[in-house]
């Protein structure tokens, strides 16, 4: 077995900077196409050297992905309900453990026993490839969860809001009192409110900071709630008709998510009627019945 280490090391290296380069290769935006094609065109008449455009356009591209990649990752992961500035390296280290253990629990399983070291190396970079994976399906799924709850808690914020509107208070008053209210009830959306509440305090609109909460949740239900308060701060409209209006079609949006999922059970409850109920029925219905026959055909005329 000694021959082979050195082998098994070198696979897995090589699995190691596969797996690393496929992780790292990424579609092309539009933005990152548009400057690959600013910086590889250049003036007709034009006679000094390129190298030295080539260059900064080179470094320009280089930095323009870098944002573009650490912007598009602290979005996700701000959807996904991180939101603390070192959540970016928390997940790279989580990636990287979830690559690189099984991959030394295969070295170390090949050193201490008799299995061949090239077989536990693939399974342990196989296993670090799908590891490598499952950081994006968590995060995607917290981010389904956490749009599931705010669909079902806004219609009663807005409730309150347009009571709180219509009391005669103002929009930040109101969205303050909103997230104490609900507090128990729903507390990722006063949560949210609050710091909705916060900006708004801090210099920005509200319509404004309902945009950048529309955004942490990528939720159109708060787009079309901030696109209805921007259109109200900008052309002095009744803000309180426009909430009431609003909260009638998210009531009743609700209404028919909750009447479709009602059809879809019936369609879903099939199944463990088919492969639970129906055989206990046949068991208990013609269970007897064949004990007889079996008595009557098999016991008492025997061959």
């Amino acid at each position: 077995m000694p021959d082979n280490i050195p082998t098994a090391w070198i696979f897995a290296g090589l699995s190691l900077v596969a797996m690393a380069v496929l992780a790292l290769w990424g579609k092309k935006s539009t933005a990152q196409e548009r400057i690959e094609e600013l910086s590889s065109s250049r003036p007709s008449g034009s006679n000094a050297p390129a190298g030295g455009k080539d260059a900064i356009s080179v470094g320009v591209q280089k930095y323009v992905q870098h944002e573009q990649r650490k912007n598009a990752l602290r979005h996700r992961l701000i959807q996904a309900g991180f939101y603390n500035p070192n959540s970016e390296y928390w997940l790279t280290i989580v990636k990287a453990i979830s690559l690189l253990v099984p991959v030394g629990l295969g070295a170390g399983i090949s050193l201490i026993t008799t299995i061949p070291p090239t077989i536990t190396l693939l399974v342990g970079a196989v296993v670090g490839m799908f590891g490598l994976l499952v950081p994006s399906f968590v995060l995607d799924a917290r981010k389904t969860a956490r749009q599931k709850k705010l669909r079902r808690s806004v219609p009663d914020a807005l409730d309150v809001l347009s009571i709180c509107l219509e009391g005669g208070m103002s929009l930040s008053a109101a969205l303050s009192r909103v997230s104490q209210e609900l507090a128990q009830a729903h507390p990722d959306l006063a949560l949210e409110l609050a710091i909705v509440d916060r900006e708004s305090r801090m210099g920005m609109s509200v319509g404004q900071a309902m945009r950048q909460f529309a955004e942490r949740y990528d939720l159109e239900e708060i787009r079309s709630m901030s696109s209805v308060i921007l259109q109200a701060e900008q052309y002095g409209s009744s803000l309180v008709d426009a909430m009431n209006v609003f909260a009638i079609s998210m009531r009743e949006k609700r209404s028919q998510q909750a009447e479709t999922k009602a059809q879809q059970a019936v369609i879903q409850i099939i199944f463990p009627t088919l492969f639970c109920i129906f055989p206990a029925l046949f068991l208990v219905i013609i269970g007897p019945a064949a004990v007889q026959i079996y008595e009557t055909l098999v016991l008492k005329n025997p061959p």
